[in-house]
């Protein structure tokens, strides 16, 4: 089965063509990165994504069935994110991909953004991956531990009240004047520090709430720089995002733990674009494997945006549907997310 993957999120515009079924496999995918528009403003503008996107998607979608040396007759399924994500770049993403399917008579299917970023390691790792499971999606607009009895039984166990983890590492980089995106830039610094030079509380929700809070992490590190005149190329300059950097991480391993305590899940999935991290790939597996816990990332393609796993959602969602079923076109984009909290 060829299915056509199409993601608009945010600030990349990616399109994929994979085979599922009998073969499992990745035939095509592009993407068209943002970040040079978006870089001097220091974070997405949503009115530049959305136009980007305008101006992209058609080119990359013949580009891939090209490379892939198809056309749109011999594909099976056509999956597009409808949400959650800016409005705006999502509307161009779904209406191409509903005009795409009116022309064509392909059946479309919606998929959700999260969703698919808790499915992208199944690409690398399939069947490996049991159920239940808890799964961290954490980027720069999601940070949310989420737990699956199945593909499609999803409840939220703990979100951010502000924040995310991925947001607050670009405020922290530009204010340090380090660039955009601020996380990669600020993984690639830690080694240069002391990651325990400087000590930053872990956050507690005044409401007893086991929710995530970010917004003190930028406060607190905003404060010592200032507090301590601390000047780029110094020793505490280094020392100062190591010690950030270590403190945001065990935070979010803290966070796992207490869903492993609460669901006693068979594996724990983490992913989205902060998942690319290394230092927070390196403590998950070494502090959650030594618990005897197994802990599956994405490959770090597969970590941040891309359509690859939105087609890989996509041929799991039509499984679930009776043969013949007519799917929606009149479906809709949405910007939150639409998972429950854990009753």
């Amino acid at each position: 089965m060829l299915i056509l993957g199409i993601e608009s999120s945010c600030d990349e515009t990616a399109v994929a063509l994979i085979e599922r079924g009998e073969n499992n496999r990745i035939i095509c995918e592009k993407v068209k990165s943002q970040i040079p528009l978006h870089k001097k403003y220091g974070g997405v503008v949503p009115e530049i994504a959305s136009r980007s996107h305008y101006e992209t998607i058609d080119k990359l979608t013949k580009e891939v069935l090209s490379e892939s040396e198809t056309d749109i007759s011999l594909i099976d399924l056509i999956a597009v994110t409808q949400g959650p994500g800016l409005i705006g770049s999502l509307l161009i993403g779904l209406s191409f991909a509903k005009g795409l399917s009116y022309s064509s008579g392909k059946p479309l299917i919606g998929i959700d953004h999260i969703q698919a970023h808790i499915e992208s390691p199944f690409i690398t790792y399939g069947e490996k991956i049991n159920y239940p499971l808890i799964a961290l999606v954490v980027s720069g607009g999601h940070t949310s531990i989420f737990h699956q009895r199945s593909k499609f039984e999803t409840e939220v166990f703990t979100t951010t009240r502000d924040d995310a983890a991925g947001e607050v590492m670009d405020k922290v980089a530009k204010f340090l004047d380090l660039g955009y995106p601020g996380g990669p830039i600020l993984d690639k610094l830690y080694p240069e520090g002391d990651n325990s030079r400087f000590k930053f509380t872990i956050p507690r929700m005044s409401d007893g709430s086991g929710d995530f809070s970010f917004s003190g992490y930028k406060t607190a590190a905003l404060r010592v720089f200032e507090k301590h005149n601390i000047k780029s190329g110094d020793v505490d300059f280094n020392d100062l995002i190591s010690s950030f950097m270590n403190s945001m991480t065990d935070y979010l391993i803290l966070k796992l733990k207490e869903g492993i305590k609460e669901f006693d899940p068979k594996s724990i999935i983490i992913a989205g674009g902060v998942s690319r991290n290394s230092l927070l790939r390196q403590k998950a597996l070494a502090e959650l494997e030594k618990e005897g816990r197994k802990v599956f990332l994405p490959e770090g393609e597969y970590c941040t945006d891309n359509a690859t796993m939105i087609a890989w959602l996509g041929y799991e969602k039509f499984k679930q549907f009776p043969k013949g079923n007519y799917f929606d076109r009149s479906i809709n984009s949405y910007s939150r997310s639409k998972f429950n909290l854990k009753s």
